[in-house]
């Protein structure tokens, strides 16, 4: 198997969500994409973390472009991380990144799972699964800032920055219910044959009972009967998110170095 259709699925996925996200009126979370040679750098100045400020796909080749890689995150005023497959993977890379002031800082997931592939169902008869309509994206930014223990603050900007995805082809959302009550979120996100298993959260109370093992399977269906070929996803190598991958079929593709500043 081509690994290198798990970065093409992570570049594809991001490039549709922040540019639907650029194109808000304003560009209120300060969106910037840049394309050198192979590379894709991505930044999101109001969105913090490393999620949307990233570089993927860098290469040996493209060692000529790290300064204007690196200047368009200074301009911006932005941190951000390198993600090194192992494909893309070298000495004279690794030599000119740590010549530009970064270091290696650890290691993320990937993850690849071929949808013609018998799937073993997950019949769990408290929990349903069901699209999420418009009108619930608040239900939905509830759910993932309670999943992941964020600050409440920031929670319109996530109904915001995820609704802006609803008509855009290939994107779609669901929730699901335990006992009729909600309790986790999921995203799917569906182009030229690859699907990725995007954001994903359940909510404390309801952790351990197989709601996200349900949405990652119930994304799996979806995907196949779209016409994918290939099932990408990410996740902290070793954490309950890898587990429930495995569990689904889906295979450890690669662990991505992580290079940031020092």
């Amino acid at each position: 198997m081509d690994l290198s259709i798990v970065e093409q699925a992570e570049i594809q996925t991001l490039q549709s969500r922040l540019s639907a996200i650029q194109a808000i009126e304003g560009n209120p979370m300060g969106v910037h994409q840049l394309v050198k040679g192979q590379t894709s750098a991505f930044a999101a100045k109001n969105i913090p973390g490393p999620a949307f400020n990233t570089v993927r796909g860098l290469n040996k080749n493209d060692i000529p472009y790290l300064e204007d890689i690196i200047d368009f995150y200074e301009i911006h005023a932005i941190n951000f991380r390198f993600e090194i497959t192992p494909m893309n993977s070298s000495e004279s890379l690794f030599r000119a990144l740590t010549n530009k002031g970064y270091y290696h800082s650890g290691f993320h997931a990937s993850f690849i799972g071929d949808s013609m592939e018998e799937k073993g169902e997950i019949y769990q008869p408290d929990i349903e699964v069901c699209h999420l309509n418009r009108e619930d994206f608040d239900l939905f930014a509830s759910i993932y800032v309670n999943g992941f223990g964020l600050p409440s603050f920031i929670q319109n900007s996530i109904k915001q920055n995820n609704e802006v995805l609803f008509d855009v082809p290939g994107w779609k959302f669901y929730v699901a219910y335990v006992k009729g009550m909600p309790a986790g979120i999921a995203v799917l996100f569906v182009q030229d044959e690859r699907a990725t298993l995007a954001a994903a959260a359940t909510l404390p109370e309801y952790r351990g009972r197989g709601v996200q093992s349900t949405l990652i399977q119930k994304r799996i269906q979806v995907a196949f009967e779209k016409g994918a070929k290939y099932i990408t996803s990410e996740a902290t190598f070793g954490s309950a998110s890898h587990r429930n991958m495995e569990r689904a079929g889906l295979k450890l593709a690669y662990t991505k170095a992580l290079w940031i500043k020092f």
